[in-house]
């Protein structure tokens, strides 16, 4: 019985060291009201934004191997 004690402390380490994990990883909450409201706003005003446009290249292949591969006969 004096083992299962022993063994019983590093369990109860891991759980200790658990629950302190989980408690320091939530997410911060905002200190006052003004400070939550400035943050959404941020927020919202980013999603606003337009996004880039993607930059796709339109010209013809520049190496033989890449036209070869773009013409389905092999010409």
């Amino acid at each position: 019985m004096e083992v299962l004690g022993w063994l019983l402390i590093p369990l109860a380490g891991l759980l200790i060291g658990l629950a302190w994990m989980v408690w320091r990883s939530r997410d911060p909450k905002p200190v006052d009201a003004a400070q939550g409201m400035e943050e959404m706003a941020r927020f919202r005003e980013a999603m606003e934004k337009p996004m880039p446009p993607l930059r796709r290249s339109t010209s013809a292949p520049r190496d033989a191997d890449a036209a070869q591969l773009a013409e389905p006969d092999g010409r």
